[in-house]
C-alpha cells in the first residue's frame, strides 16, 4: 500500500473558530482512521498490545524510550501463549516465520543506567530467533532522548501515546492503594501510575509505520519490511471513541547534520490553546515551558476566555528533580494563579486516597480542547519536549457533527472521571449539574478519591538559568551523530561543527545526571550521614577499585563510575580510583576482545561505534586517546574491538591512559565538589559544583580541538601516523 501525500482534512469549523489542525504548520501529516480509541492506563493498553501482536501477520514495528523484555502484559496470565514481553515476541516470529519484528529504543544515558536492564541487547538482540531485530538509537541531541511510544503492527493498527512497554508503568483505572499486580520486575511495589495511549487503524495507523521506518533509516539501515496493510485487527471489546475522522501526526525533531528542527508539537500546543474557546484539559508529567504558560494566562485574562484545568503529579520524583522541574513548574504556576483574573483555573493532582495520603502518578500527555480537539501523545508540557527530544502526538479535531462532539466529550469525561472516581456517564451528568469542570472539582474536594488543588509557592524568586540549561533545555547542546559524519573522512576541514562538540559537554551533562540519580532516591541529610561513614583507607580504595571494574563489567559508563567515586570517596581518592579502575578496565577488556574474535565482537557492539573505533584507532595511541576523549564509542566497544582487532597493545594501552586520565581526573573531582555540596549543602557549594563543571568543560574541549587540529591536519603524513604505533 501506498500512502498519499497528505490526506485532505474534513474539518468545517464556523467562521468565528478557525481550524486549530494545519498540516505542513503544526503537524506532518493528516490521515483518515476509521475508528480511534483512547485507552486509559496500562492494564488495557499491555492486553491490547498483547493480543494485536498475536494477531499481525507480516511486521511489527516497537518505537520507544525504555522497554523491559521481561514485561508481563498480562499479570496473572496462565496458558500456553507467553504474556512476557519477550518470550511473546519470539513465539509471534517461530509461528508465522515470515513476520518480521523491529524493536528501537533509545539509547540512553548514564542517568538512567542503574534503573535499566542491563541484559535488553541479550534478551531482545542475541537471544532472539531472526525474524526479531533489536536495536538502540544513539541519533539524537547530547541530552536529548528519543521519547517517541509507538507500536504498530501490519501497517493497519498502532498505538501511540505515553507509555513504554517497561516496568512501573502497568496500573488500572481505578488506581488502587493496594494493588498487587503493581509492582517492579523484582517484586518491589510502586504507587497509583495514571497513563493514556491511543488507538487508531487504517492510513493514520500506516503513517506511523512509515514514520518508523523513517527511524530506521536515519540510522543507515535500508532493509525494512515495505509498507503494505491487510484489514484491521481491531479488538472487538474496544467501542471506538471516534469513527471516520482525520489524524493529524505532530513530531519533535531536533536539528540533525542533514535536517532542520521539526516543532509541530509546540506549534499545536499554541494554536489549540489560542483556538480554545469554552474549555482547555490538559494532563502532563512536567509543566515548565514558560511560552505555553504566557498562551494560558492570555486565555485566562480574557474575560470571556476559556476555563483550564491542569493535572499534574504532586511533585516531581526525587529531592533534585523537585529543585530543578520543580522549581520551573512553579514559576509557570505562579504566572497563572497571577493572571487568572476571573477564576477559571484549577491547578490539581489525582488523589488516589485523602484518607492514606496515596496521590496517583500523572505520565500521561494529553490535550483536550472544547468539545472538538483531543490530543494524546508522548510530548509533555515542557522545553525538551519541544525541540530536544523526538516526540509523537497524534490529533484529532472534529467538526459540527453530533457524534463526534460526543466522542470528545467522551474522552475528556472519561478522563476526569477516573481522577474524580465516576464513570464517563456519572461524569456527564455531573458536569451538566455543575456547570463546569472547575466546579465539579471544587464541589469533590472533601471526598477520598478526587483531584486536589496544587499548592503554589508564593515565592517569586525564579531558578537560576543554568537550572533551565540542564534541567529543561529548549534548544539541543549539539547534535551527537554529526561525530559520524565527522570519522570516515577523517579531515577536520569537512567538519568544523565537530569541533564544537566536545567529551567535556557529554561529560557535564553525565556528571550532572549521575547526580541527579544518586540524590532521587534519598534525601539529602540522610546521604550525607552515608557519605561521611566512607573510609579512605588503602585497603578501602583498593576495594573500591575492584567494585569500580566489577560494575564496569556489568556494563556501566567509567564517566559514571568516576563521578560515583569522586562522590563517594573525595576527589583525590577518587580520581585515584578511577584512574586505577579505568586503566585495569582498559587491560582487562582489551584481553576479553582477543578472547572473543572480531566475529563475537561485531555482533556486541553498534555499527556506529564499531566504525568509530576503526577508523580513529588506525592513528595510534592519538587516535585511541581521542577515541576515550570524544566518547566516540562507548568505552567496552573501544576495548574489545582493539582487542579483537589485535591493535598493538602498547600503543593501544598508552592511548587509552593518555585520553582517560582528564576525563577520569576531571569527573572525580567533579564528584569530590558534589560530594562537599551534599555534605554541607549551600547554594554556593552546588553554584561552585556547577561552575566548576562549565569551566572544565571549556578548557577539555579546547584541548580536544588543538589534539584533532593537530592530529588530523593534511600536513600530516602517512609515515608520522604509523609511527604512533611505535
Amino acid at each position: 500500500m501506498s500512502l498519499p501525500e497528505r490526506s485532505p482534512g474534513r474539518r468545517s469549523s464556523a467562521p468565528e473558530t478557525p481550524a486549530i489542525v494545519r498540516p505542513g504548520k503544526n503537524c506532518w501529516q493528516v490521515d483518515r482512521a476509521p475508528r480511534f480509541a483512547c485507552i486509559q492506563d496500562a492494564a488495557d493498553y499491555f492486553r491490547l498490545v498483547r493480543q494485536a501482536l498475536l494477531d499481525a501477520r507480516h511486521s511489527v514495528f516497537i518505537l520507544g524510550w525504555d522497554i523491559q523484555a521481561t514485561l508481563d502484559l498480562v499479570p496473572g496470565h496462565t496458558g500456553e501463549i507467553p504474556s512476557r514481553l519477550d518470550h511473546l515476541l519470539a513465539f509471534i516470529v517461530r509461528r508465522r516465520p515470515r513476520l518480521r519484528c523491529d524493536v528501537l529504543i533509545w539509547d540512553h544515558a548514564a542517568l538512567y543506567t542503574l534503573e535499566r536492564d542491563p541484559l535488553t541487547r541479550w534478551r531482545l538482540g542475541w537471544r532472539m530467533p531472526r525474524g526479531v531485530r533489536f536495536g538502540f538509537d544513539d541519533h539524537h541531541p547530547v541530552g536529548g532522548s528519543h521519547h517517541q511510544k509507538i507500536v504498530v503492527v501490519d501497517d493497519a493498527l498502532a498505538f501511540c501515546g505515553g507509555i513504554d512497554l517497561t516496568g512501573h508503568r502497568w496500573d488500572t483505572p481505578a488506581h488502587r492503594v493496594d494493588e498487587p499486580d503493581r509492582c517492579t520486575s523484582l517484586g518491589g511495589a510502586y504507587g497509583p501510575y495514571h497513563e493514556v495511549q491511543a488507538m487508531v487503524d487504517g492510513p493514520a495507523a500506516a503513517r506511523l509505520g512509515a514514520l518508523a521506518r523513517d527511524r530506521w533509516r536515519a540510522l543507515g539501515e535500508k532493509t525494512r519490511p515495505p509498507l503494505h496493510t491487510i484489514p484491521a485487527p481491531w479488538p472487538a471489546d474496544v467501542e471506538p471513541d471516534l469513527r471516520d475522522v482525520d489524524v493529524a501526526i505532530a513530531r519533535t525533531m531536533p536539528p540533525s547534520e542533514r535536517e532542520p528542527d521539526v516543532r509541530e508539537c509546540e506549534r499545536l500546543f499554541v494554536d489549540a490553546i489560542a483556538g480554545a474557546r469554552e474549555s482547555i484539559y490538559i494532563e502532563s508529567q512536567y509543566f515548565t515551558h514558560e511560552d505555553l504558560g504566557q498562551a494560558l494566562a492570555k486565555q485566562l485574562r480574557e474575560a470571556d476566555g476559556p476555563e483550564v484545568v491542569v493535572v499534574v503529579p504532586k511533585e516531581c520524583h526525587g529531592w533534585l528533580e523537585r529543585q530543578t522541574m520543580g522549581a520551573l513548574r512553579e514559576g509557570v504556576c505562579r504566572h497563572l494563579v497571577a493572571s487568572d483574573r476571573h477564576g477559571r483555573l484549577r491547578l490539581v493532582y489525582p488523589a488516589a486516597s485523602q484518607r492514606a495520603n496515596v496521590d496517583t502518578f500523572v505520565h500521561s500527555k494529553v490535550m483536550v480542547v472544547d468539545d472538538r480537539f483531543v490530543r494524546i501523545g508522548s510530548a509533555n508540557v515542557s522545553r525538551r519536549s519541544a525541540g530536544v527530544d523526538t516526540e509523537c502526538d497524534l490529533a484529532v479535531e472534529v467538526g459540527p457533527a453530533a457524534r463526534d462532539r460526543a466522542g470528545v466529550r467522551r474522552i475528556r469525561a472519561r478522563l476526569l472521571g477516573e481522577h474524580l472516581g465516576l464513570d464517563a456517564p456519572e461524569t456527564e451528568r455531573a458536569l451538566a449539574a455543575a456547570g463546569s469542570m472547575r466546579a465539579l472539582i471544587d464541589q469533590r474536594q472533601d471526598l477520598d478519591r478526587t483531584l486536589r488543588l496544587l499548592t503554589v509557592s508564593d515565592d517569586n524568586e525564579p531558578p537560576p538559568e543554568t537550572v533551565r540549561v540542564v534541567a529543561d533545555p529548549g534548544e539541543p547542546i549539539q547534535f551527537a551523530s554529526a561525530l559520524g559524519a565527522f570519522v570516515p573522512p577523517l579531515d577536520v576541514r569537512s567538519s568544523p561543527g565537530v569541533l564544537r562538540l566536545s567529551l567535556p559537554a557529554v561529560a557535564t551533562a553525565v556528571a550532572i545526571a549521575v547526580v541527579v540519580r544518586l540524590l532521587a532516591p534519598a534525601d539529602a541529610p540522610s546521604l550525607a550521614a552515608l557519605l561521611s561513614t566512607v573510609s579512605t583507607a588503602p585497603a578501602s580504595l583498593a576495594a573500591a577499585v575492584g567494585v569500580f571494574l566489577v560494575f564496569h563489567v556489568l556494563l556501566l559508563p567509567l564517566a559514571l563510575l568516576a563521578v560515583v567515586a569522586g562522590v563517594a570517596l573525595g576527589g583525590l581518592p577518587g580520581a585515584a580510583v578511577a584512574l586505577a579502575g579505568s586503566w585495569m578496565a582498559s587491560a582487562i577488556g582489551y584481553g576479553a576482545g582477543r578472547g572473543l574474535g572480531a566475529s563475537l565482537v561485531g555482533r556486541l557492539v553498534s555499527r556506529r561505534s564499531s566504525r568509530a573505533v576503526r577508523q580513529l584507532s588506525t592513528h595510534g595511541r592519538t587516535g585511541i586517546a581521542l577515541l576515550r576523549l570524544t566518547s566516540m564509542a562507548s568505552a567496552a566497544a573501544v576495548h574489545l574491538i582493539n582487542g579483537a582487532g589485535r591493535t598493538p597493545f602498547g600503543p593501544y594501552l598508552s592511548g587509552s591512559m593518555h585520553g582517560l586520565t582528564p576525563v577520569m581526573v576531571s569527573l572525580a573531582l567533579l564528584g569530590g565538589l558534589v560530594r562537599r555540596a551534599i555534605l554541607v549543602p549551600s547554594v554556593a557549594h552546588w553554584a561552585m559544583a556547577g561552575g566548576t563543571a562549565l569551566l572544565l568543560a571549556g578548557a577539555a574541549g579546547g584541548l580536544r580541538t588543538v589534539l584533532l587540529m593537530r592530529q588530523f591536519s593534511p600536513s600530516v603524513s602517512r609515515q608520522r601516523q604509523r609511527a604512533e604505533f611505535g
